[in-house]
């Protein structure tokens, strides 16, 4: 959708096999995700935003990456939820960037409403073939063992989804 709106898309993966997916789905380069990215990237302070999806284990270095005035938006867990240890925002963050944190679970919510999504608009650039919106992968109902051994596993390479009937 970034890439679908004009926006330059640097990507990070964990696995090289995702490289390839990712630079298909737009991206203009990735990266792979390592400590301290922030000091490896061509592009250290120059960032106008990152959207951290794995979250607390790297957020400090997403805000790192960031330009002054940039954002940081902190919408996944991917990581896992363990606390930023000892995180004291004067020393850790630089100056001038800004955090925000989104959570999903706030959809439908009087404060983020469904309709502020623009859902006909999404469904017309998938049809339009702009977002690729296929799943990764579709299992019955029967087969929910391995659909969460696959994810367990991180083989999933994508939104997987179970059928029922």
């Amino acid at each position: 959708m970034a890439v679908d709106a004009g926006v330059r898309v640097i990507a990070t993966t964990r696995g090289p096999e995702r490289v390839a997916l990712l630079e298909q789905l737009g991206a203009e380069r990735v990266e792979t995700e390592e400590p301290e990215l922030s000091k490896r990237i061509a592009e250290a302070k120059k960032p106008d935003a990152v959207l951290d999806l794995v979250g607390n284990s790297t957020i400090l270095d997403s805000l790192a990456m960031l330009r002054r005035g940039g954002r940081a938006c902190l919408a996944g867990w991917l990581g896992g939820l363990a606390p930023i240890k000892d995180f004291n925002p004067l020393l850790q963050m630089s100056s001038g960037v800004y955090l925000t944190f989104f959570g999903s679970f706030v959809f439908g919510t009087p404060e983020f409403p469904l309709s502020d999504v623009p859902l006909q608009e999404i469904a017309q650039q998938v049809a339009a073939g702009r977002l690729k919106a296929k799943p990764a992968r579709v299992f019955g109902f029967e087969e929910i063992r391995e659909a969460h051994h696959v994810m367990e596993a991180n083989e999933a390479g994508g939104k997987m989804v179970i059928v029922h009937g």
